[in-house]
């Protein structure tokens, strides 16, 4: 009887001694997880403080400036954090489809040749811009309700503007592989955002300036890269042939951002963090428009 007393109690020590070494881990995982966040949240103040320094002294944005400059895994107290700014305006924005509540055909056309170079099928805009559209009625090789409503479970057309890329996956013919082929080279801002020519790739350049030639892009952006392009006039010097400054879709070329997502990544203990943040950077501090964590 003694014995078996005994057993009872050193089975009972070793489960309570257990559940406290799971409850102090539990505490020390969670203390971790609070750390990490807080590098991450030190990382995206930085980088917004850097950003607000460059409105500050520079009139332009290219991808010699300080912001551009990927920041190695810093050590902190007890861990470490990383991180990097991109120029979202580098990218053509998906939105742009869409103005005043209305299809951009001019967006359009520029978004029929994105997705032609990128060997991807043309009626990925139609479902776009339906998609994105106020109203219900489906163009060719489009897709509104009537299509959605099929669907299992079934689900309308948004009828509103895109509020992350991810978003794509609800549309008629877009999928995971669609939107990793995409994602280099388009974004998803708020309304109207013009495409800053110090920044952006060949690939999206030649989209946008169908009058230019694959060698006369590469020029281009041979020559941005060696000297930034101060404003609209210099971008139209340095065209290769001078009645290009007078097509219209010279208007969808700046040299300026506002627009910059923000990517942290933090250490703390046991714990890792994967931040992704935007900023906008219309006033003097940039605001935080969406943040996500990984």
């Amino acid at each position: 009887m003694a014995l078996l007393v005994v057993a009872l109690v050193t089975s009972l020590a070793a489960n309570l001694i257990w559940r406290q070494d799971l409850w102090l881990r539990q505490v020390e995982t969670h203390r971790d997880v609070a750390q990490a966040r807080l590098l991450v949240t030190a990382g995206v103040d930085w980088a917004r403080a850097v950003l607000a320094e460059d409105a500050r002294t520079s009139t332009t944005d290219h991808a010699g400036e300080p912001w551009a400059t990927k920041v190695p895994a810093m050590p902190a107290e007890g861990g470490e954090v990383s991180g990097e700014l991109r120029d979202e305006q580098a990218r053509w924005n998906l939105n742009n489809l869409i103005r005043a509540g209305r299809i951009s055909a001019a967006d359009v056309a520029i978004f029929r040749r994105l997705l032609y170079s990128l060997q991807l099928p043309p009626e990925l805009a139609s479902t776009l811009t339906d998609w994105l559209d106020a109203d219900s009625e489906a163009e060719a090789d489009g897709a509104e309700d009537a299509y959605y409503l099929g669907r299992t479970p079934p689900y309308r057309s948004a009828n509103r503007e895109l509020s992350d890329i991810d978003s794509l996956l609800r549309v008629r013919g877009y999928n995971r592989d669609v939107i990793e082929r995409l994602r280099p080279y388009v974004s998803v801002l708020p309304g109207y955002n013009p495409l800053n020519v110090n920044t952006t790739s060949a690939i999206v350049l030649a989209a946008v300036f169908p009058a230019l030639s694959s060698s006369e892009v590469q020029h281009l952006i041979t020559e941005r890269d060696r000297i930034p392009i101060r404003d609209s006039a210099d971008f139209n010097a340095r065209l290769p042939r001078p009645e290009l400054a007078n097509l219209s879709f010279i208007h969808e070329l700046d040299v300026r951002s506002n627009y910059f997502s923000v990517a942290v990544s933090a250490r703390f203990g046991n714990a890792e963090i994967s931040s992704t943040v935007l900023l906008d950077r219309h006033s003097i501090w940039p605001a935080l428009v969406w943040q996500n964590f990984e």
